[in-house]
This record gives C-alpha cells, structure tokens and sequence, in this order.
C-alpha cells in the first residue's frame, strides 16, 4: 500500500506552501497576494516550464478538497447580518442609503453585470466570442476574489466606512457568479428538464438545515451543550461538523449533477447562518486549517496544470487576453463610480472598484468548467487565466494607491458637544477634566456649522440631549455629509433604526443605566478604577506612522505601561507581545499616570517625529 501512494509531489508543493509566503511578504510587503505567488510557482515547478511537479490522483484529490474548501470560507465570510439590515425609508438620499451595505450591493451587482454584459456584445460584434458563449463568460468575468479582498480589508481599519459595502458587493458579485457557473453548466448538460429541477434540491436542503438548527437547539439542548463541552477537546465535534457540512453539500451537488463550487458555497453559508460569530475560535481553526494546508495545494497545483501556451497559438486568443482584462477592470471600476463614490468619494469609490476587479479563483475553476463542456477552447481558457492572473496581481496595489496609505490624520482633540441641560454640563466638565477641547452648541447651531472646514480638527460629536431621535437624526445626517469619517455619539430618548446607517454610536439611558449597575455588580475593581481619576487606565488612538504594524514586543514603552485591550474595527483584541499596531487602533492603557501620559503622547503622535529606533526595545511587553 505504502509503495503505491507517492508523496514525492505533495512534499515539493507543501515546501512551496511555506516558502511562496515568506518571500511574497519580504520582497513585496505584502502587496503581492501570495495565492498569484502560489499559482506563479505552480507554472514554474509544473506543466507549463520545468515539469517537476508531477500530477497524480492524491494531489489532484488534495487540490480539488482544496478549492471546495476555498469556496467554503467564502460563504462562511459572509455577515447575514449586515445584509439583512432593514434599510432606512430615507433611500432616495444618496449619501445615504449607499451607506447601507445591502442596497450598494445590490446596485454594484446590477451595474457591474449590465457593464460587463455590454462589453461582451462588443467582443461579439469584433467576432472576438460568439453568443452562445456570452452567458457563461458573463458569469465568470462578474466574479471577485473574496479570498482577496477580506485580508486586505482587514489591513485597512482607516476605510471602515466602506468596508462593509465593499464585502457585500463583492459576496454579492460572488454569490451571483457561483450560482450562474452552477446554472449555465447544468443547462449546457442535461438542459431544461427534470435534471435541473433536482438543482432545487440544494438550496432545500440549505432552508431544512437552518429550519433543523433553528428549532432543534430549543427542544433539544444536549445537542448544543454537547457540541460545546466537546468543541475543545481531543473530539474538536464543531470542525469535524463543519467538514462534514462541506462534504454533505459536495455530494448533494454531485448527485443533482450541479458543480461542486456550488455545493461547497451554500455549506459555507449554512455554517455562517447556523453560528454567526464571525472571529469565533472555530473560524480561527477553519482558517487555519485551509489557508494552512488545503487551499495552498490547490493554488499551487492549478498553476502546475495550467495550459497559457494555447493564448500564443493565435493573434485572435493572443488579442482577447488585454481585453479581456479591460473589461475586468472597467466592468468594476466604472460601477462603482455611480454605487459607492456618492457616499464615499471618488477617491475611494475607484480605490473599491479596482479592488473588487480582482478575480482568480472561480476563474480557475469556471474556465475548466467551460473548456469541458466545450463553451470555450482551450486558447480563450488561457486567456481567461492570464486575466485572472494579471487582475490579482494589480488590483491590490492599485487599490492601495487610490486609497492612499494609512495616514496619521492631525490630532483632532476637539470635541462638538450638541444640547443643552444637566447631562450636557456634566459631560463638558469630564471632557474638560481629561484636558479635551469642548465647543458648546445648540442644534440649529449644528446645523449651521455642519460644513467640512468647520469640521476640520474635530474628534467626535456628541448629541448630549436631543429633543426627540428625529432631531438627533436630523443632525447626524448633516454631519455625516460634511465629514463621512467624523465619530458621531448621540444620547437618544428612543432608539431610531435610522442611526445605524449613518453609524451613529447611540446610547440609551435604560440601557446605559442597567450598564453602569452591571458593571459595579460584576465588576467591581473594574468599575472602580474607571471612576477612579487616578488609576491610570485611558485610551488614546494609534497614530504614529512609524509604529504602524509593529509588534507590541517591539515597542518601548513607558514604565510598566501595558496594552489591555485594542478596539480594531469593531472587534475587541487581547494583545500578547506578537500583536501589531495599526493606525486607528482605539487602545487601552494601563500603569502609572504619568507614563501612561507618556505612552499616549508616543503612540498618538501624528506627526511621526519620533525616529523608529528609538521607539523599539526588548522590552517583551
């Protein structure tokens, strides 16, 4: 049994796995994706050049395990909260209801396949692709790289505000492409007849699932309980659950004679629908376990298989590659010009664009998908991966440049303090107390000064004692079209839906009060030392260019000064010594007043004057 199984090939791609990386990182910085990495040195070590990586069924079993689970992180990605938040009846201002990421999505997924559609009949009218070609090329050239577009996200906490958007755009613009690959191929097979009904059975099965997880838990308990006392143990029941989920949906796929990048997508939006916590421990391990092993292989070993000669046998093939990439491009960026710049800025508008232009790995799979049923031939299949190719190669970085490097901002400081009574003139003196510039206004006066000079130099606004929520609301909006990146708080009488869209950060005086209670009951060293002026616990804002993605091991600062917590994009950190900084980070420091002082003038410099050898150490924090 042993002499039969050759690991030869699976040893040079998982050296390959570890080294693409490392060398991606040092030479690059990370603006080389290391799955092109990946892909580039399957061409290298493979078919297409050297020939040493040598195809066999175990490596071709890995990499296809590998791209259904690739597909599977995609749906597990995606937030059914944020795309099912109800939007606002405010939808005919642009500014903002573009805010709100479901109806962007929607309006990115219609002008990018209208786009994309109109350039693929120009390609028909040039005799560069025939008609019946056009409805899967449409599909495949719709898609993003999700896989992509996450990790860079997450690098840029800066673009909160259009994060979001740009993840259900590009789930959307994924989902859509998915679903039309699946369609179209199960059309060109069988055609429109009881055969494609059974294509029904999937998303069935995904509603009885959701069903069964939804009331299941309530009347059956030990099933839930069960699944978390063993999620930590040797058993690891919820990974061996969701692995199970992948393979269930791979095989209903198999057996309705749909592709398995369908089935495998739908299990990952049945997990994220059954457990939303997204940055829970088990998504950490499904992470790992795919990006560490099974997606790698698959990267490494489609470029190994790859055929680009065929691009090269004609002038015609030769010529669609550039246009085809043109379209790539055009198709998003030009979109999301109309979907997301009238809420965001043209500058960030195209940076988002570009970035959603990046598209390989359904390319990947799709143009196998399309050679096979003879859609295409094998010279527009190679032009379609040399496209995907050059898209993620160039989409990151031109989406850096357009959004421009994470910047310090000036140190804002001064804070717009909105209404009038008791609860106004006590926030005024805290502010006051912690050395914060305060400028009292009254709601009309906000009103009238809610312009972008005014603004400059602004920290937060804070609606201290609203009339009613509509007032509030009234002036958040006009906020928020001077200064889309301004922190808004507002102190509400009754919670308004509407405030989320403009993300507002609203409090409530039941809730707030039942918090303080909580927190004394709970916590009563902690809420001690909150109250306490002298404990020496506050939170400053990273804004020293020199510091960004450093380790805090690396970080000299003040004293027995420590880092508690990091406020990251709305998601709370625990920092150990091999954590990073990035600009924006909201961070909690603890220690002796006077460094703690200290460390919030070093970490919240803006100016970037202190020379960065200074601020390393040994210290091991």
């Amino acid at each position: 049994m042993e002499a039969a199984v050759d690991f030869t090939p699976l040893l040079l791609v998982s050296a390959l796995a570890v080294l693409v990386p490392f060398v991606c990182w040092r030479l690059t910085g990370g603006m080389l994706p290391a799955v092109v990495g990946e892909v580039i040195v399957g061409i290298i070590f493979g078919r297409p050049l050297l020939g040493i990586i040598e195809d066999n069924e175990w490596l071709t079993f890995l990499a296809l395990f590998g791209f259904a689970y690739l597909m599977f992180l995609s749906g597990l990605e995606i937030n059914l909260g944020v795309i099912a938040r109800r939007p606002d009846g405010r939808w005919w201002i642009p500014s903002v209801a573009l805010r709100q990421p479901l109806i962007s999505g929607v309006l990115l997924l219609a002008l990018c396949a209208a786009a994309t559609w109109g350039c693929l009949v120009g390609l028909q009218r040039l005799d560069m692709i025939t008609s019946e070609q056009i409805p899967m090329l449409l599909f495949v050239l719709l898609a993003t790289a999700v896989g992509v577009i996450v990790p860079v996200l997450k690098d840029r906490p800066d673009l909160r505000g259009i994060a979001q958007p740009l993840l259900v755009g590009g789930f959307l613009l994924e989902f859509a492409a998915i679903v039309g690959v699946g369609v179209v191929a199960a059309l060109e097979r069988d055609g429109i007849g009881w055969r494609f009904a059974l294509l029904l059975a999937i998303p069935c099965a995904l509603g009885l699932l959701l069903w069964v997880a939804s009331y299941g838990g309530g009347r059956f308990p030990v099933v839930p309980r069960t699944m978390h006392e063993l999620a930590q143990t040797s058993s690891q029941l919820k990974i061996r659950a969701a692995l199970a989920l992948l393979v269930m949906f791979v095989a209903l796929s198999q057996v309705v004679g749909a592709e398995l990048v369908l089935g495998a997508f739908i299990a990952g939006l049945a997990a994220t629908a059954i457990s939303p916590r997204h940055g829970s421990i088990v998504r950490v391990k499904l992470d790992a376990l795919g990006y560490g092993f099974f997606v790698p292989i698959f990267f490494i070993h489609a470029g190994a298989t790859l055929d680009l000669g065929a691009v090269f046998d004609s002038w015609d093939h030769f010529l669609l590659a550039p246009l085809l990439l043109a379209i790539a491009f055009g198709a998003k960026i030009a979109p999301a010009l109309l979907g997301l710049a009238p809420a965001f800025g043209l500058r960030r508008g195209l940076a988002g664009g570009a970035l959603l232009s990046a598209n390989l790995s359904l390319v990947l799979a799709a143009g196998a998908i399309a050679e096979e049923l003879e859609i295409i031939d094998a010279g527009q299949h190679g032009a379609l991966l040399l496209m995907a190719l050059l898209t993620t190669v160039i989409a990151p970085p031109l989406f850096a440049w357009l959004a421009g490097r994470p910047s310090a901002e000036p140190s804002r400081g001064r804070v717009l303090l909105i209404g009038g009574g008791s609860l106004s003139d006590e926030v005024a003196r805290r502010l006051a107390d912690a050395d914060r510039a305060v400028e009292r206004l009254t709601a009309s006066e906000a009103l009238a000064i809610a312009q972008p000079a005014h603004l400059d130099g602004v920290d937060a606004a804070v609606i201290a004692n609203p009339a009613s929520s509509d007032e509030a609301a009234e002036i958040s909006r006009a906020l928020r079209a001077a200064d889309p990146d301004l922190r808004i708080i507002a102190w509400l009488p009754a919670p308004n839906p509407y405030l989320d869209t403009l993300e507002v950060e609203t409090h409530l005086p039941a809730e707030a009060a039942a918090l303080a209670l909580e927190s004394a009951v709970l916590r009563p060293g902690f809420d001690g030392a909150l109250r306490n002026p002298d404990s020496g616990l506050t939170e400053t804002t990273m804004r020293n260019p020199h510091l960004h993605g450093e380790a805090l091991r690396g970080i000299a600062l003040p004293g027995g000064v420590r880092v508690l917590v990091i406020l990251r994009g709305g998601e709370v950190v625990i920092p150990d010594g091999d954590t990073p900084l990035y600009l924006h980070d909201r961070i909690a420091l603890g220690g002796d007043p006077p460094e703690v002082a200290e460390a919030s003038v070093l970490l919240g410099d803006p100016s970037g004057g202190t020379p960065l050898d200074a601020l390393r150490g040994v210290s091991g924090r």
